[in-house]
């Protein structure tokens, strides 16, 4: 079954906690991220099957009404997005010397599309997508691979976003330290 990713963002921290409650018993969701982000808004992030999250979303949308800032379904999301999310993607092949590709966005929506992008471009591991938890509103995704793979991907997760203007910076660097490497997985 297809999987989607759900995002909505509020004013209200007491409405988006409402919400997050509403969201995750409307159906089978699981919840991602529920929690205050810079500069006081409220973000609640779900993944799960298209039809779940569509509901769940609805569902928080009608809770916060006027305090809804932001909301959007990404159905058809990679699976190895979701896992990036939680932080459980397994990195495999510690042997290799690895190029380490980051893209870093202004919104955590625009992350997550880059991210898909990216890792459905083929050849790279996504190690973390982390969405604007204390980073002042910022959000970005890490991922390993060969230097041509990480370099093609992070190509593809820029160009899906770069007409929206949610694109801050990126890097690709060949050969990362293993040091630096395992402070970051």
């Amino acid at each position: 079954m297809s999987k989607a990713i759900g995002i909505v963002e509020s004013t209200s921290i007491a409405r988006g906690i409402e919400a997050a409650d509403g969201m995750v018993k409307q159906a089978p969701v699981k919840l991602f991220i529920a929690k205050t982000i810079c500069p006081g808004k409220f973000l609640i992030l779900i993944g799960g099957d298209v039809e779940a999250v569509n509901s769940s979303v609805e569902r928080g949308e009608g809770i916060l009404g006027e305090f809804r800032v932001d909301s959007v379904v990404i159905p058809n999301v990679h699976e190895n997005v979701l896992l990036a999310l939680e932080g459980t993607s397994e990195i495999k092949y510690y042997d290799r010397q690895w190029a380490l590709g980051v893209i870093e966005t202004f919104s955590v929506t625009a992350c997550i599309y880059a991210a898909d992008a990216a890792v459905k471009a083929g050849g790279v591991q996504l190690i973390e997508v982390r969405p604007a938890v204390g980073l002042g509103g910022k959000s970005f995704v890490t991922m390993i691979g060969d230097v041509s793979a990480v370099e093609s991907a992070v190509n593809a997760g820029r160009d899906k976003i770069k007409d929206e203007g949610m694109m801050l910076n990126f890097a690709v660097i060949p050969y990362i330290s293993e040091d630096v490497l395992c402070k970051l997985i």
